[in-house]
């Protein structure tokens, strides 16, 4: 519902009410009002139909303008003496809008009778807006002083765009690395003689031609290709490549050695009757030519069908399998295991017997190497067991060419084994293995194990007692005679009895050749056939060797049988893999060799790939060529080289391409990674570990070189960059924790200290490198410098927080890369600016000198000319301040305990100075601004009711510009924040209060004769120019963060008590704004005294009407005259210089209405009094203005509450003014704590319908009697009469000569429960003087509420009277002898009740003392 709908429908209902009383209008004819015409409905003008909207209003070119209300036209006549009535239809908008709509107007019957019209309703619109604070626009008073506070301003939009194009040109020209850059962290690149790469390709052709393993998928289509991408790699021409070739093909082939790790097996047969068995293996290789067959027919092969020769019937073929053990030489005592009965079995000849040197060539074929690893063997793991070292291999295949030969010549038998044991009948064998023994014994054990067993023959695991899921995890090593026809056999037996095993065993020595040895595995199935050993079969596996790839086999294999009928279950987990010994005339103790070689290949071959790349060497995803990976898989295979020294290689390889050819360093960190991850499973000659110490060594050095140079390696902003870089920090966190690093590199610093260093270093650098030499000048050009620099450092922290700093503090370095960086770029920043601002000298202190010439300033007259007075402040040390204020927000990334070492917060206060000089220059240049702007003064074209000149906005304009430079500056220090921010609210309060000066002056300047709209106007645009400013001056508290100044200080204030910093604050700030307020107040004054009188003509017209006059009609006068003044103002005024007029109206409409209430009081009817204060309420519902005017709180003050108070109780009846006033009494009864007139003890109750008091005593009873006593009794009244109308006073007896009585007297007074609860029921006691010739004397009263006695106030009777507490009641008198309901009662002459109850109460005042 709109504001006018609602004023219609109030309007609407006092009309209604009104019109019943049918009034002429000759019977109070007002002197104002026209009163020819026909009735008063012609009075009126009719309003357009529909409801006017109060928003609605005209602008001077014609279109509406809803924010400012309507437009308040006065009435003619209004601006001197009464203003005539309108007459016929409407000829103003307000006369329109003060009247309701007319319902129906068509059907609506004429009424003969005069329809009362509604009261004016004040029109406030909303103009709470004010005008822009800073207006760019208006710029010529800054022009008159170059824009000197302008200068400050733009200096933080200046600072933001120097960041904004550092920033952009650094994201231009830093996308790539600089050449530059490139060249000077790069080192010579690799390159072998030829001789080295002559001799390097022959042993790559050499690995080509003797490939081994069977080929899968792809590489067989690359085999072709191997030899031409070798030829590439090493460019090598055609004529080289041929005589090369040649060279490669004259080499001797190597011998195949098969490398086997029987590993575990699981839910084998149980044998023995504990549920369990003790498996044991037995292995060997069994040469198969063409024709011969010794694969068993009733099962299948686990590695699938060789040919159709091994698919004959059933009846063509044998059963093989496998029994191998090792015996070591004759010991005393029992062997250990069946190893200890081979030993014992084979002997060893001479070494010079002729046998042995016929039969060299031979034994180089036939090595043999048991590995039971113990450690793999008690961790019961299947993981493949360490791998041989390459000194023990060699040591192991020169004694076992030796013991090979022993086995065939016909001397040996002289030593065999069965004939050994002949001679001790009393040795029984085991297969169980000896407690641990020390380490030496152990290795010096298998070495002797290695020397006794020829590997071609057979050999044998150690035996797992009680198990079905033996875990052997026994390396084997034997050699190969023809891949494409030799096949892996072995059995698995469980171990029932040792006696069974020696015959088996003992017969080795009967073994002669190939045929010797299938009889030898045919005689044992025969025999566990028939019963004639103990040794359970639980299955056996035969693998054909040619099925091996190169890359070996880790699988597990199902049990086989040795015919249909044999039921067997269970599987076997083996691991097997190919390697070669080289039979080329070399010595097989220089495997470093074959390490170097492989080394120096990897490298030739990443040459080669990388070469594709050309410039973009980055770019290689780490993979070779298919054809390369083939080369380097059968190099390391033939060279036996271990999964680490393959690493190894790798890794050294790719570390040394990457110092002068740089690759991504996320291929580095899998590189090292893969070294991490194999270091623990075998241990390096020291020929690898020093190769390995130079590569960790030169890999560091050039990362820490690329980590100094961070900035240029890897610029922002490119997410490819900060990958790689994390990637490098990566690489150098794993070789900080790398146990491989520290073995090979035991006297190296900590990584992390090294980097660290590196970004010191670094840091410096870069700082050095921007660092200028202008900055040792001094001056302006030094200030502005090292702002620049710190600049670029600002930009260099924030590129650092947004790429590098989650990639240094992400690994495992943990390095905090802003905080580093902050420190030490803030150690020497600071340590440059305080050289350049001691070198700085300050001009003397010029504070006194500026305030004086603004108190000059300030007296003198507006048409006179300024001092030519301009002091000198630079704009350089803020520019330099906002740049290190900018750069210390990083220290925040500085831990909290290490902020305190910053050398940062001793800098600001060598800045104090210039900011304390420009707060008075910037004084004295805001007083000068204000000056013209006063002088160049224009009305501002809004087109709008409310208007304003140009120099309020210029005044305001200064004081935007100080608020935003002190923004800017942000200044870190309280304490002196604190003191520059009450000079800034003094300066800018001092102007403000010129600026009104000024205003007030040039007002008082108008001239005489000027038109009285006119002046209006003009008052209107000056008090609106006032408020703007006094408006710009209460924003100071939130635009100057002054509350957290001051809070901050208020916590570390000591004293803790007393005027507090923000109190103090608050009192300036508040202080200015009354000032300001007064002198608006003041400027508008002659306004209200100018209406004053007419409002009092008008008032004097509303208290004298006749009392028939209803008071809405009596009151129109008043509020018409009110209506049509105001106009011009509430359409030209903004808010609150409205309702600075409307309240000092208020104050004269008040005031006039107490006058005519003070006046012929006598004479007075309570209508007159009934009247006045219905036309109170109308006049404030009048200023009001349903929410619009002035607020209740305004309304509500002290004058109206007193005079609303004195209407209130003039129209009120006498006995309840009476009432009112004992009330009030009471009300004071119990505030009172004063015994100065004694005090009177008392007990009361209620009891069956009746009230009983009894009077005790009284004390200290004021002497009344010349003799100094009094002669006391008590009056006990029961109040208000109309609630004990039976009930009448009674009195205790007469106390003679006391001051203390005693009376101790009951009375019982009839009264009704109700009558005692009801609102405002109590006991009067009047303690009197009795005296016989003259009047009693009043001793004082006492009053007791009724509702809170015993019996009344808990509803129940009292049993126990005199058990109640007395009660004590200090007597009083009337200390207020202008009490306003006696001096109401005391106009009331005519009323006998009323002059007695005000004759009573006035003996009963005191006497002033």
């Amino acid at each position: 519902m709109s504001f006018l709908n609602s004023l219609q429908q109030v309007v609407a209902g006092v009309t209604s009410s009104v019109t019943s009383l049918s009034l002429s209008p000759k019977r109070f004819p007002f002197g104002r009002e026209n009163s020819s015409g026909s009735g008063g409905g012609g009075d009126v003008s009719t309003p357009p139909p529909g409801p006017p909207h109060h928003h609605y209003q005209t602008r001077p070119g014609g279109s509406p303008n809803p924010r400012l209300g309507p437009k308040l036209v006065p009435t003619p006549g209004a601006a001197g003496g009464a203003a005539p009535r309108p007459q016929g239809r409407g000829k103003s908008f307000m006369n329109n809008m003060m009247q309701p709509p007319p319902m129906q107007q068509q059907q609506q019957p004429v009424r003969k009778e005069r329809e009362r019209r509604p009261l004016p309703v004040l029109q406030c619109g909303d103009r709470y807006t004010y005008w822009p604070e800073y207006d760019p626009s208006q710029n010529w008073v800054s022009e008159q002083d170059n824009g000197w506070l302008e200068q400050f301003t733009t200096l933080g939009w200046r600072h933001s765009e120097a960041l904004r194009t550092l920033k952009a040109s650094g994201r231009q020209g830093s996308r790539d690395i600089a050449p530059e850059t490139l060249a000077s962290i790069r080192r010579n690149e690799f390159r072998p003689s030829k001789a080295e790469m002559e001799a390097l390709y022959v042993e790559v052709l050499y690995t080509v031609f003797h490939k081994v393993g069977a080929q899968q998928g792809d590489k067989r289509e690359h085999t072709e290709d191997l030899p031409r991408y070798a030829q590439a790699a090493f460019h090598i021409d055609p004529q080289d490549h041929a005589r090369l070739q040649a060279v490669a093909q004259e080499e001797k082939p190597p011998i195949l050695v098969l490398n086997l790790v029987v590993v575990e097996a699981e839910n084998l047969e149980a044998k023995d009757p504990n549920g369990f068995s003790d498996p044991y293996c037995m292995m060997g290789i069994i040469p198969e030519h063409p024709g011969s067959s010794l694969q068993s027919s009733g099962s299948v092969n686990s590695a699938g069908s060789r040919g159709s020769s091994r698919q004959n019937s059933v009846d063509s073929f044998s059963d093989p399998y496998c029994m191998l053990g090792i015996q070591p030489a004759m010991q005393q005592g029992l062997p250990g295991s069946p190893r200890d009965v081979y030993g014992i079995a084979q002997g060893s000849p001479p070494p010079d017997s002729p046998r042995v040197r016929q039969q060299v060539s031979l034994s180089s074929r036939s090595s043999c190497e048991t590995e039971g690893e113990n450690d793999l063997e008690r961790s019961g793991s299947c993981e493949s067991p360490k791998p041989f070292s390459k000194e023990s291999l060699r040591k192991h295949h020169s004694m076992a060419r030796l013991n090979l030969d022993c086995l065939k010549t016909p001397d040996a038998r002289l030593d065999s084994p069965r004939e050994k044991l002949k001679k001790r009948p009393s040795f029984r064998l085991s297969f169980k293995r000896k407690p641990a023994e020390p380490k030496k014994e152990r290795v010096e054990h298998r070495d002797s194990l290695s020397n006794a067993i020829p590997a071609k023959i057979i050999r044998a695991t150690s035996v797992k007692p009680h198990t079905l899921n033996p875990r052997w995890s026994e390396k084997f090593r034997l050699d190969i005679d023809d891949i494409n026809y030799d096949i892996l056999h072995l059995d698995i037996w469980d171990h029932d009895d040792e006696s069974s095993v020696f015959d088996v065993v003992s017969k080795l020595n009967e073994v002669k050749g190939v045929k010797g040895l299938g009889r030898f595995f045919k005689q044992i199935a025969q025999s566990a056939r028939a019963g004639g050993g103990q040794d359970d079969f639980l299955g056996c596996v035969n693998v054909p060797l040619q099925d091996i790839p190169s890359t070996g086999l880790d699988k597990w294999y199902p049990l086989e049988g040795r015919s249909l009928r044999s039921n067997i279950q269970g599987q076997i987990h083996l691991k097997m893999w190919l390697s070669t010994r080289e039979d080329r005339g070399t010595s097989e103790e220089e495997a470093w060799v074959e390490v170097r070689q492989h080394d120096q290949i990897i490298t030739i071959f990443l040459l080669h790939e990388l070469a594709k790349y050309k410039d973009d060497t980055m770019s290689w995803d780490g993979e070779l060529s298919a054809a390369a990976e083939a080369i380097l898989h059968q190099h390391a295979i033939q060279g036996d080289l271990t999964p680490l020294q393959q690493a190894i290689c790798r890794w050294t390889a790719a570390a040394r391409t990457h110092t002068h050819k740089p690759l991504d360093h996320r291929v580095l960190h899998r590189l090292l990674m893969a070294v991490h991850d194999l270091w623990d499973t075998e241990t390096l000659s020291k020929e690898e570990e020093e190769m390995l110490a130079d590569s960790y060594t030169n890999f560091l050095e050039h990362s820490l070189t690329e980590v100094r140079r961070h900035r240029d390696v890897f610029p922002t902003p490119s997410k490819t960059h900060a990958i790689r870089l994390d990637a490098l920090l990566r690489c150098l966190a794993l070789l900080a924790e790398s146990r491989s690093y520290w073995k090979v590199c035991p006297f190296h610093k900590e990584v992390r200290g090294e980097v660290v260093a590196a970004v010191k270093k670094g840091a410096i650098e870069w700082y050095d490198r921007h660092r200028e030499a202008s900055i040792s000048t001094g001056g302006d050009v030094a200030l502005e410098s090292l702002a620049n620099l710190a600049l670029h450092l600002t930009l260099d922290l924030q590129a650092g927080h947004d790429y590098y700093d989650h990639a240094f503090a992400s690994t495992a370095l943990k390095i905090p890369y802003v905080a580093l960086n902050y420190k030490i770029f803030e150690k020497v920043l600071s340590e440059d600016t305080l050289k350049v601002l001691t070198i700085i000298q300050m001009d003397e202190d010029i504070e006194s000198e500026v305030w004086q010439m603004c108190s000059v300033l300030r007296d003198l007259e507006l048409n006179k000319e300024a001092p030519h007075y301009f002091p000198h402040c630079s704009t350089a040390p803020f520019v330099l301040y906002l740049a290190l204020a900018e750069f210390s927000r990083y220290q925040e990334h500085v831990p909290a305990g290490e902020r305190r070492a910053l050398l940062l917060g001793t800098v600001w206060p060598h800045f104090m100075p210039f900011v304390s000089r420009w707060v008075d220059v910037t004084c004295y240049r805001v007083l000068c601004r204000i000056r013209i702007a006063i002088l160049t003064d224009r009305v501002a074209n809004t087109g709008e009711p409310v208007q304003y000149t140009t120099s309020a906005v210029d005044t305001t304009s200064c004081f935007y510009h100080v608020k935003t430079f002190w923004r800017h500056l942000a200044w870190p220090d309280p304490c002196s924040s604190y003191t520059m921010l009450v000079k800034m609210i003094e300066s800018m309060s001092g102007a403000a209060d010129y600026y009104v000066y000024l205003l007030q002056q040039r007002l008082h300047t108008l001239a005489t004769d000027t038109q009285e709209d006119e002046r209006a106007q003009q008052l209107c645009i000056t008090v609106n120019n006032m408020e703007h400013v006094r408006h710009s001056l209460t924003l100071l508290r939130e635009e100057l963060q002054i509350d957290q100044v001051t809070q901050i200080l208020d916590r570390q204030d000591p004293r803790g008590s007393g005027t507090t910093y923000t109190d103090h604050v608050t009192s300036l700030l508040l202080a200015g704004l009354a000032n300001l307020d007064s002198k608006i107040a003041g400027s508008m004054s002659p306004v209200a005294d100018k209406m004053r009188q007419e409002l009092q003509k008008d008032v004097f017209h509303l208290a004298w009407s006749p009392d028939s006059l209803p008071a809405e009609e009596a009151v129109r006068p008043l509020l018409e005259r009110l209506y049509a003044s105001l106009a011009t103002y509430s359409a030209a005024l903004l808010k609150n210089n409205l309702d600075r007029l409307l309240h000092l109206l208020w104050l004269a409409v008040l005031n006039a209405l107490t006058e005519q209430i003070g006046k012929d009081t006598d004479e007075k009817q309570e209508a007159f009094f009934v009247r006045l204060y219905d036309a109170l309420r109308l006049l404030r519902e009048f200023f009001h203005a349903h929410g619009r005017g002035l607020d209740n709180s305004t309304l509500m003050g002290e004058e109206y509450s007193f005079l609303e108070r004195q209407l209130r109780l003039h129209k009120t009846p006498t006995d309840s003014l009476i009432e009112a006033y004992h009330l009030e009494r009471l009300l004071e009864q119990e505030r009172t704590e004063a015994t100065e007139y004694g005090s009177l003890f008392v007990r009361v109750y209620f009891n069956h319908d009746s009230l009983c008091v009894e009077v005790l005593q009284a004390r200290n009873v004021i002497p009344l009697d010349p003799n100094g006593f009094s002669d006391p009794f008590v009056v006990i009244e029961l109040l208000p009469k109309r609630l004990f109308p039976g009930s009448g006073p009674q009195q205790t007896n007469v106390h003679k000569k006391t001051l203390h009585p005693l009376f101790d007297e009951c009375f019982e007074f009839p009264a009704s429960l109700e009558s005692c609860q009801a609102e405002g029921a109590m006991i009067l006691f009047t303690l009197m003087d009795h005296d016989v010739i003259t009047c009693n004397d009043f001793g004082g009263e006492a009053f007791l509420s009724l509702n809170t006695i015993p019996g009344v106030a808990s509803s129940a009777s009292v049993d126990n009277f005199h058990g109640l507490k007395p009660i004590e009641l200090n007597l009083m008198f009337q200390k207020d002898p202008e009490n306003i309901i006696l001096k109401v009662l005391e106009t009331r002459t005519n009323d006998k009740m009323a002059m007695d109850f005000v004759k009573k109460q006035k003996e009963r005042i005191a006497k002033p003392t």
